[in-house]
């Protein structure tokens, strides 16, 4: 039975966590692209960066590894003496491991190719994968929806899914609403780095996609008792197992609409991202 919150909406979870047991969620999608194009020619050499907990490194790892090709992931920070099952999975799978300091982490975020850091030979996919590439990834998969919602909520790394989805209802010409969970506390500045990336797109603003700031909590992969009880509860509530750094936020926003009365008798799509081997 339905929590009275929730007793008017007609509720699904889009499952793109089991597309693939490691590649699954947003991961595939933002690299279904390069994997078409490396399936024709293959890079000699990729790298990338992130936290040395990111979904999108460790997928990435992976598919190098299978492809058989070369890999640099730049991690955040200094090397930690445990390096946890993401690390640990990147090292098995033969990936080059560079541990840089936040200052070296923001200009290669900035300007990867300035940096002297990234191999010559190298392609290089930015932080999270937050591409063209990607954004076409992104919207391709809205095509796989077969019914228009009123609303479609999603967690907010990079921003870069959000996006996509926003972009590929409005190719679809529905109206529905996008609500994109931002995760990370202080990151008011996403709004500006996805506009460079429609506009690099060469599309428009939609105006179908609201950035939601209130439920990031203590911050991007700080997690509080409240935000794991939730996770607890979502998933007990719905059957469908998620991970507390994006999609337990993404559920709460929806639940807080729903107290608020916004999503009263509408059809509502939770996009699940994937990355439950973060759980580990």
């Amino acid at each position: 039975m339905s929590p009275e919150w929730e007793e008017s909406v007609r509720l699904w979870v889009k499952r793109d966590d089991l597309i693939h047991p490691v590649i699954s969620g947003n991961k595939a999608r933002k690299l279904s692209l390069e994997l078409s194009q490396w399936n024709i020619e293959q890079p000699s050499h990729v790298a990338s960066m992130g936290g040395n907990r990111s979904n999108f490194l460790h997928a990435l790892s992976f598919v190098c590894f299978s492809y058989s090709i070369p890999f640099t992931a730049f991690i955040r920070g200094h090397e930690p003496q445990d390096y946890g099952p993401t690390l640990t999975d990147m090292v098995s799978w033969n990936t080059n491991l560079q541990f840089i300091n936040k200052a070296a982490f923001r200009n290669l975020r900035e300007e990867p190719g300035a940096t002297g850091l990234v191999p010559e030979d190298a392609i290089w996919i930015p932080e999270g994968g937050s591409s063209v590439s990607a954004l076409e990834g992104v919207i391709q998969s809205v095509f796989e929806l077969d019914k228009e919602p009123d609303y479609i909520f999603v967690p907010v790394g990079t921003g870069c899914t959000a996006l996509g989805i926003a972009l590929g209802i409005l190719e679809k010409q529905w109206k529905s609403k996008v609500i994109g969970v931002v995760v990370l506390k202080g990151a008011e500045d996403i709004e500006s780095s996805l506009l460079s990336l429609v506009k690099e797109s060469g599309r428009d603003w939609p105006g179908n996609l609201v950035l939601e700031h209130r439920f990031c909590d203590k911050g991007f992969g700080k997690l509080s008792r409240d935000v794991i009880n939730d996770l607890s509860y979502f998933e007990s509530l719905w059957s469908v197992k998620f991970e507390p750094v994006y999609s337990a936020k993404m559920c709460n926003a929806f639940r807080a609409y729903c107290r608020e009365g916004l999503m009263a008798n509408k059809q509502v799509i939770l996009w699940h991202t994937g990355g439950l081997q973060g759980n580990r």
